[in-house]
């Protein structure tokens, strides 16, 4: 589904818009941190997050990451969200999803967290769009 050019910017250490609907359908839009695992996109958060509840209730949702070496380039992904529950793998997944924005001090990072449950997103595209620039 994600063309070469598509990967490469989702490649980048960007950051991530994730967008989530409420109980009312009004969009609930959170800042994340992600990797990209072939053509899926995967996220981590608490499982008392309301993104999280979100998920749960309604796996729609909208993913949209900006070039950080251009305002111009940008990739959005609409996305049904497979909600994985169980804390190890959600953990595991994080340490990967870190190194990409803090290297070394991922497993650190990941250690210091509390024992709150996590969750793991898997986001699988049905929709992408965007426009990137040479």
């Amino acid at each position: 589904m994600l063309d070469d050019k598509q990967r490469a910017l989702l490649d980048k250490p960007a950051f991530a818009k994730l967008v989530t609907l409420m109980p009312d359908g009004h969009p609930q839009a959170t800042v994340m941190w992600y990797r990209r695992v072939d053509d899926t996109i995967r996220m981590m958060a608490p499982a008392s997050a309301l993104k999280s509840k979100n998920l749960d209730r309604d796996s729609r949702a909208t993913v949209v990451v900006d070039d950080p070496d251009s305002g111009y380039n940008y990739v959005e992904l609409r996305c049904q969200c497979e909600v994985v529950h169980d804390d190890a793998a959600a953990r595991d997944d994080l340490h990967h999803i870190a190194s990409r924005y803090i290297g070394d001090r991922a497993a650190e990072f990941v250690a210091s967290l509390d024992d709150a449950p996590r969750v793991l997103f898997i986001f699988h595209p049905f929709r992408v769009q965007g426009q990137i620039r040479e």
